[in-house]
């Protein structure tokens, strides 16, 4: 599963499962960025819902993340009705740290604090 992906990507996601845990596998040892294990998708409106969780993944774990939150900020990044593309440089990075996300459920805005993790499917 990947991040901040239209239809078509989560699509072709499917179809790469054994790379994307071949690449989970080596992200460790090459330092490259990781995720949350968070799949947003974009509204009518531009807003970005979180579609689905990694089950297991940092935002899974946390309980503090659930399917339907709306994304405001990444890192004190305003993100609200962004391109889903400029999402990943902000989420994704260094193994074991922590970023910070502003969502909204309901009319309940909250800050929540999540660590980066390797050990799932390459999600944001």
């Amino acid at each position: 599963m990947f991040c901040c992906s239209s239809r078509d990507d989560e699509k072709k996601s499917s179809a790469n499962i054994s790379n994307v845990q071949n690449r989970n596998a080596n992200s460790v040892q090459s330092n490259k960025p990781v995720g949350v294990g968070i799949i947003f998708q974009p509204d009518s409106t531009g807003a970005l819902h979180v579609k689905s969780l990694a089950v297991g993944g940092p935002a899974d774990k946390s309980g503090l993340v659930g399917v339907g939150d709306v994304l405001h900020e990444i890192d004190g990044h305003i993100v609200y009705r962004k391109p889903v593309a400029q999402l990943a440089p902000l989420i994704l990075g260094r193994e074991g740290s922590m970023v910070r996300l502003g969502l909204q459920r309901g009319d309940l805005p909250q800050l929540i604090y999540v660590s980066r993790d390797a050990g799932v499917p390459l999600a944001l």
